[in-house]
């Protein structure tokens, strides 16, 4: 039995920072061994003595490390019992979660003509709304010249036929330049704004959300940070993410939020079929939906590494059925579309020079033995763990990095 995490959106980071995977999955095997696959906390507590949950931002690579391993050991015991994860929270509410789909920041320089790059987007709504999908968020570039084009001939050709639920400035903009482009593109009738300060300053945030008269979100994954945003009057909406935090904690954290009285709505780290697959299941246990999702990527990339991609209907998710998320690997797909290239290897090499296993110094914990002198070669991520007394499994994390995410794909294509 496998069991298969995600580790996705590897573009956050630089590739000079990535781990060593090879020496990392050493470690965590050698961690794992013999874990009850019935126990996960057990299992996390484990990894989680070598590596640091991280920073609070969805970035945090020993956060999505860890989520990424979460989400395997559910996918597992899933398939063990044979019942979906949702079965494992306590059981489904919904069978389907409204979503949108994301437009991504104009990449035209400042000062040329951003009429090609214009006109790719509006045919990639286009195909959005021929699918019966009415609803997209907008990210937003520092050439804002371009991004008020793209808004006028957004709304000149689709009208209020298509929601644009958010502008999602990605902490692009100090606080004051932000409140000054989000009150010029309110004529173009968003919803809500996302992450409104550079450096998620809470009282330039609640400044921003005061004089903007819109709800504000921005990425939190901790507890401590939500209550403190809520009380500087901060935000409105709480962005969590299942891969950068696991089942078990993300769906804590939209509890935590929602019991707060504040809104909460999943966000996405760009996944492919299995993080989606992991988020839809999260997102059908909660109480309530308090925003379209963002995950989408099942429908933006041009491939996946799945035999049965999640299903999108009616601007819906919908939830997969069957043991664990649902979601078959496709391993012999997975080793032809896996990233071949010297660039990742060359920068990992740089990086191990920096601290253990690759990472810089600090990001990771060595409990208490040196492993230098290890001579197991191991291939990455693919070593089965023998759990005792119990069905041998394995928790595999995926993290290869993801392509084509702007390209257009070519007239009948399925993805977006």
């Amino acid at each position: 039995v496998s069991g298969w995490g995600e580790l996705s959106d590897l573009g956050h980071i630089h590739p000079a920072v990535f781990p060593n995977f090879g020496a990392l999955e050493e470690e965590f095997n050698l961690l794992i061994a013999g874990a009850d696959p019935l126990n996960i906390n057990d299992a996390m507590d484990r990894l989680s003595t070598l590596m640091p949950l991280g920073g609070h931002q969805f970035e945090s690579y020993q956060r999505m490390l860890l989520g990424a391993f979460d989400i395997g050991l559910h996918d597992l015991l899933g398939k063990i019992l044979d019942v979906p994860v949702y079965a494992l929270l306590g059981g489904k509410r919904r069978d389907r979660i409204p979503f949108c789909y994301p437009i991504f920041n104009m990449a035209t320089p400042a000062g040329e003509d951003p009429t090609s790059e214009i006109e790719d987007n509006i045919r990639r709504v286009q195909r959005v709304k021929d699918l019966g999908f009415n609803r997209v968020r907008k990210y937003i570039g520092h050439n804002l010249v371009a991004e008020e084009q793209w808004l006028q001939t957004f709304r000149n050709t689709f009208g209020d036929a298509i929601e644009i639920k958010s502008l999602d400035l990605s902490g692009r903009f100090y606080w004051q330049d932000a409140l000054a482009l989000l009150e010029r593109f309110k004529q173009y009738d968003y919803e809500m704004a996302e992450s409104v300060s550079r450096d998620r300053e809470p009282r330039g945030m609640a400044e921003v959300r005061r004089q903007l008269g819109k709800p504000i979100s921005e990425h939190i994954n901790d507890h401590q940070r939500i209550l403190d945003y809520r009380e500087a009057g901060a935000i409105d909406i709480v962005n969590i993410a299942t891969c950068s935090n696991g089942v078990s904690r993300a769906k804590d954290l939209f509890d935590f939020t929602q019991r707060l009285g504040l809104r909460a709505l999943h966000g996405t780290t760009q996944e492919l079929s299995i993080g989606t697959a992991a988020a839809a299941h999260v997102m059908a246990t909660l109480d309530r939906i308090d925003m379209p999702c963002d995950t989408a990527g099942p429908i933006l990339y041009q491939d996946d590494c799945t035999q049965n991609r999640v299903k999108y209907e009616d601007s819906c998710i919908v939830v997969p059925d069957g043991p664990g998320l649902g979601i078959e690997v496709d391993e012999d797909h997975l080793r032809e579309i896996a990233y071949k290239g010297q660039r990742l290897e060359q920068c990992g090499h740089r990086a191990y020079r920096r601290g253990p296993f690759g990472w810089p110094r600090g990001f990771l914990r060595t409990p208490g033995r040196e492993t230098s002198d290890r001579k197991r070669k191991r291939p990455a991520f693919s070593r089965r763990s023998r759990c005792a007394g119990r069905e041998a499994g394995r928790a595999r994390s995926l993290g290869f990095v993801q392509r084509l995410r702007h390209e257009i794909p070519r007239e009948g294509d399925a993805p977006l």
